[in-house]
């Protein structure tokens, strides 16, 4: 019994990550050459909401970008900007001081974590029912942890350098136009996805 328990639920777990990346697939193709998405009432079903984000997010499945991505990010990551009293430019740091590789990857991990978050943020304020001050709360609140979040990663690192006086946080991502241009190693465009300006006081 418990044998054929663990096969229904395996099978199940296959066909919700089937099922979301081809509805994933489908959204990113038709919004990205049609701006617009398709509602296909089968793939509704299994598509990420209220219902299904816990057991998405416990198990991973909403990490994927689907069987292919277009305009798919190549990667994530934060960029700290020191800037003096005239918001002159003092120097970056990749690393926010890390220099291990764990750490960095580590960074690199919640760099991913933020954009995903900032994504699922946008998801819950195109929904139908923003209307209910519950969901307003929530957005407030998913908001307020990016800035938050990007204003104290940044901050011990302002306050030791004594010229400075302001520091800018941004996640950034690197998106390649189309695959061509990877082929001929042209430089990928970076885009900012949100950024933070803060005072070290």
């Amino acid at each position: 019994m418990k044998k054929y328990t663990l096969i229904i639920f395996f099978s199940f777990h296959l066909i919700l990550v089937f099922f979301q990346g081809l509805n994933t697939t489908i959204d990113g193709y038709w919004s990205y050459h049609y701006n617009n998405i398709p509602d296909v009432p089968v793939l509704r079903i299994f598509k990420q909401n209220r219902f299904t984000d816990p057991y998405y997010i416990l198990t991973g499945i909403n990490t994927g970008y689907g069987f292919y991505g277009i305009k798919t990010s190549s990667k994530k990551f934060l960029r700290l900007t020191f800037l003096d009293s005239t918001q002159n430019l003092i120097k970056f740091d990749r690393y926010f001081g890390l220099t291990t590789s764990n750490g960095v990857s580590r960074l690199n991990g919640y760099a991913s974590y933020l954009a995903n978050h900032i994504a699922d943020t946008q998801k819950l304020i195109e929904k139908d029912s923003l209307s209910q001050k519950k969901d307003a709360d929530v957005i407030k609140f998913r908001k307020n942890y990016v800035t938050k979040s990007m204003k104290w990663l940044g901050k011990p690192l302002a306050r030791n350098l004594e010229e400075c006086d302001f520091y800018k946080v941004e996640l950034l991502t690197i998106i390649p136009e189309e695959v061509k241009e990877i082929k001929n190693n042209s430089k990928p465009e970076l885009y900012v996805i949100q950024e933070g300006f803060y005072s070290v006081q």
